[in-house]
C-alpha cells in the first residue's frame, strides 16, 4: 500500500516535549500499572520507504521512516537513539507521529531506538526497539556525480564553458531542446564573468559582495545533503540542505515549465534558500530561487536554470555553469560510462602519441605547453609505428576515430575502431589521485607536484597502449598528467627514468 505525503508534526511534538523537562511528563494511568510491558503493549509502529520524486510512502519491512501510536492508559512517550558520539538524540515525541532513521552508507542496518514513558511521581519506563532499516552500500548516479563515489566532492565557477568566461547570466527560456543548451548555450542573451559579479550587486538581497565574486570561490556537496559555499581563501559564506528529484539516470525526462520542450532537464535541484554560489535570479530583486532545473549534471559539470512557473519559451530566466576537477573517477566515467577519443587538436601537429624528455619542469608546464615533448604523432600515422606494438599489425585504433569506453559498474576499458568494432578490454583503477592537485612526484624525484594520479589498467588496454621503443612493451600503470571533463593526458615512465630521459606520452578527448 502508498500512503500519500504527509506533513510532519514532528518538530512541533519534539519541540513540545523538549521545552519542559521530559521528566515530569504527566500519564494517566496509576504509577501501579505503568509497566515495561505495558508500554511495549500499548506502542505501535509500521515501516515506510519514501519516494522523494512523487512524495508517497511504501510499506517497507526495511523501510527509514517510522509511523508511530500510543494507546491508553498514558499519555504521551518519548522517542530517541543515541548519535556517533553517544548522546541521546531525540527522534519524536506524543501520542502519535513519525520519524526518521537513516544511517549512513555503510553503517550496520540493524539500529536500536528507545520508547520512553514517564510517570506522574518521576517514575520513568523505557522500552528498546530493534529495527532493521536500509542502508545504501552505493550512492545513485545524481547523487555520485554531485559529491562524488567518496561523499563530498568541490565546485567552482566553469570559466572555460564559454568564451568569454561567463558564468551565471539570463537567457530566453526554452528555445531549443536541453542538450542545445548545454552543448551550444542556445537562448543565452547575457552571461557575466564571476569577477564581474562585484558590478551586479543590484541582484542581490544585500547589495554587498561576499567573496563569491571570484573565479576561485567555490561550494561543497556531500552525501548527507549539505551544501556550503566558500570564498577563494575558504572563508564559509553560506550553506544549507540540498537533494535532487525526478532524476532519471541522465535522460532528459522533464520538460520545460511551459511544456514546449519535452526532452528538456534531467531533474530538480532543490535547495534553501541561498545555498549555491551567487544564488539569485537576475532582475528578482534579490529572490534566491529554491529549485533549479539540472540541465547537466555529470562527473564534471553542473549547469542550472531557474524560471518561474508560469515562464514562457524566450521569457527570461536565469542560468548558472559549474566545473570540478576534484574528482577522478567522475571525470574519466561520469559513473556510468564514458567514451574518449584522441585529441589530434591539442597540438598543431596534430600529434597523440609520442615520446618527450621526462620531467623536465612541473606538471602544468607539460599540459599546458607541451613542455620536454620530443617528437608526436597524429594518429593516422601511427600504421607507420607498428615496430613499437608486440604484434606489427594496425587494429583500427590507428584512427582519430577511434575510442576508448570507460564504465564505471565493471571497471573496464574496452578500446574500439572508428567503426565501432571492438579491439581488447581490459580492467581499470585511478589510484594516489590527488582530488586534481598534483601529489604526485616524478619516479626520478626531481618534481615534487608532477602528476595528478595513477591510472593502473591490464596490459594493452588504452588506444596504441605501447612504450615507444619498448619492444612491444604494455605498460600498466600511467602517470596522469591531466584529467578533468574533457582532457586526458597520460605519461608513462619506467621506474629509474631521470630527468630528460626518454618517457612516452598519450593526448585524448571525451568523445
Amino acid at each position: 500500500m502508498k500512503m500519500k505525503k504527509i506533513i510532519f508534526g514532528l518538530f512541533a511534538a519534539v519541540g513540545l516535549l523538549t521545552a519542559c523537562d521530559p521528566s515530569v511528563d504527566s500519564i494517566s494511568a496509576p504509577a501501579s500499572t505503568l509497566t515495561n510491558q505495558l508500554v511495549d503493549n500499548e506502542f505501535s509502529f509500521e515501516q515506510y520507504s519514501f519516494n522523494e520524486d512523487d512524495g508517497t510512502y511504501t510499506k517497507a519491512s526495511d523501510g527509514n521512516y517510522f509511523f508511530f501510536k500510543v494507546g491508553a492508559p498514558y499519555k504521551s512517550v518519548v522517542i530517541y537513539n543515541f548519535d556517533q558520539d553517544g548522546k541521546e538524540n531525540i527522534l519524536a515525541g506524543g501520542m502519535s507521529g513519525n520519524f526518521k532513521i537513516q544511517p549512513k552508507r555503510g553503517s550496520n542496518p540493524n539500529q536500536t531506538f528507545y520508547v520512553r514513558a514517564v510517570d506522574k511521581d518521576g517514575t520513568v519506563v523505557e522500552v528498546k526497539k530493534d529495527v532493521v532499516v536500509f542502508v545504501p552500500t552505493e550512492l545513485p548516479m545524481e547523487m555520485r556525480n554531485i559529491c562524488s563515489a567518496d561523499g563530498v566532492k568541490t565546485w567552482t565557477w566553469d570559466t572555460d564553458w564559454r568564451a568569454d568566461g561567463a558564468v551565471w547570466g539570463n537567457l530566453g527560456y526554452a528555445p531549443g531542446d536541453g542538450d542545445s543548451f548545454v552543448n551550444d548555450g542556445n537562448g543565452i542573451w547575457w552571461g557575466c564573468s564571476p569577477a564581474d559579479l562585484t558590478g551586479q550587486l543590484k541582484h542581490s538581497d544585500t547589495g554587498v559582495a561576499t567573496g563569491e565574486e571570484d573565479p576561485k570561490a567555490y561550494m561543497t556537496f556531500d552525501e548527507d545533503g549539505n551544501v556550503k559555499c566558500f570564498a577563494a581563501d575558504g572563508v564559509q559564506i553560506r550553506s544549507g540542505k540540498f537533494r535532487i528529484t525526478n532524476f532519471d539516470k541522465g535522460k532528459r525526462s522533464f520538460a520545460s515549465v511551459d511544456g514546449s520542450q519535452a526532452a528538456w532537464s534531467l531533474g530538480t535541484l532543490h535547495t534553501d534558500a541561498g545555498c549555491i554560489l551567487f544564488p539569485f535570479k537576475i532582475n528578482g530583486g534579490g529572490e534566491k530561487p529554491t529549485d533549479f532545473e539540472i540541465m547537466q549534471l555529470d562527473g564534471s559539470n553542473l549547469k542550472l536554470i531557474y524560471a518561474a512557473p508560469g515562464t514562457g519559451s524566450w521569457s527570461e530566466a536565469t542560468w548558472w555553469a559549474f566545473k570540478t576537477i576534484s574528482d577522478g573517477e567522475g571525470a574519466l566515467t561520469n559513473y556510468s560510462e564514458k567514451s574518449w577519443t584522441w585529441d589530434g587538436n591539442w597540438r598543431g601537429d596534430g600529434a597523440v602519441w609520442g615520446n618527450l624528455g621526462y620531467a623536465p619542469g612541473g606538471g602544468d608546464t607539460f599540459v599546458n605547453d607541451g613542455n620536454g615533448i620530443w617528437w608526436g604523432c597524429p594518429p593516422a600515422d601511427l600504421t607507420g609505428q607498428l615496430g613499437h606494438s608486440d604484434t606489427g599489425v594496425a587494429t583500427g585504433e590507428e584512427d582519430a576515430n577511434a575510442y576508448m569506453t570507460f564504465n564505471y559498474d565493471k571497471n573496464t576499458v574496452t578500446t574500439y575502431d572508428g567503426n565501432g568494432n571492438q579491439i581488447r578490454s581490459g580492467k581499470f583503477e585511478i589510484t594516489q589521485w590527488g582530488k586534481g592537485a598534483r601529489t604526485i612526484p616524478s619516479v626520478d624525484g626531481s618534481q615534487a607536484a608532477w602528476a595528478q594520479g595513477v591510472l593502473h589498467t591490464d596490459a594493452g588496454s588504452i588506444l596504441f597502449p605501447f612504450k615507444i621503443n619498448g619492444g612491444g612493451e604494455k605498460p600498466t600503470d600511467f602517470e596522469i598528467m591531466q584529467l578533468d571533463g574533457s582532457k586526458m593526458k597520460l605519461i608513462y615512465a619506467a621506474p629509474g627514468t631521470g630527468s630528460w630521459s626518454e618517457a612516452t606520452w598519450w593526448a585524448f578527448k571525451k568523445k
